[in-house]
């Protein structure tokens, strides 16, 4: 992971990651939007792997951590302290995940697979832990809140993240082997 190219790479996926947190969508029930973003995690993973997959949304959330805009317009401490930290840092753990699970196989039903698992299942463990901790609820009904109505939407940015995983690996080889 040392070249420049993949220095670029991990940079371009900050940057898609940040795009991507523009599209929010509020829920009225819930202190936390549907967002973009997880998008950039399950393509992070696919495009780049597992450590330069990570090491992108590492960057993208201390960017964030520093009080750069980058989550949807807001930065700062406060975000990854209050309701949605805990999904921010899954991000990390989700692009990991999708780019460990994915390795080496280049079918659509694995990346699919890889997507589901890393970029929504491993993000919502942290995230429903700390919506919880944030808020008083106990587990369940944290999950009740921040997994149940996100589900349909992770599965439609799973099959876009998949859709131009497998154009964008046809004409580019941008993946870290290790």
């Amino acid at each position: 992971m040392n070249d420049v190219r993949t220095l670029l790479r991990i940079g371009l996926f900050v940057a898609v990651t940040a795009g991507l947190s523009f599209i929010r969508v509020p829920l009225p029930f819930s202190p936390v939007p549907v967002t973009g973003q997880t998008l950039g995690t399950m393509l992070a993973g696919l495009l780049l792997g597992a450590r330069a997959g990570a090491v992108s949304q590492l960057i993208y959330v201390l960017l964030g951590f520093t009080g750069l805009p980058l989550f949807g317009g807001l930065g700062g401490a406060a975000i990854l302290l209050g309701p949605a930290g805990g999904y921010l840092i899954g991000m990390i753990l989700g692009a990991w995940v999708t780019g460990i699970i994915s390795r080496g196989r280049e079918g659509v039903p694995i990346m699919f697979i890889s997507c589901l698992i890393g970029g929504a299942l491993i993000v919502y463990i942290p995230g429903v832990w700390q919506l919880a901790r944030v808020t008083g609820m106990d587990i369940r009904g944290a999950a009740a809140i921040g997994v149940l109505p996100y589900i349909p939407g992770d599965i439609v940015k799973s099959v876009a993240a998949v859709g131009a995983a497998a154009k964008i690996r046809t004409h580019l080889d941008l993946r870290d082997r290790g």
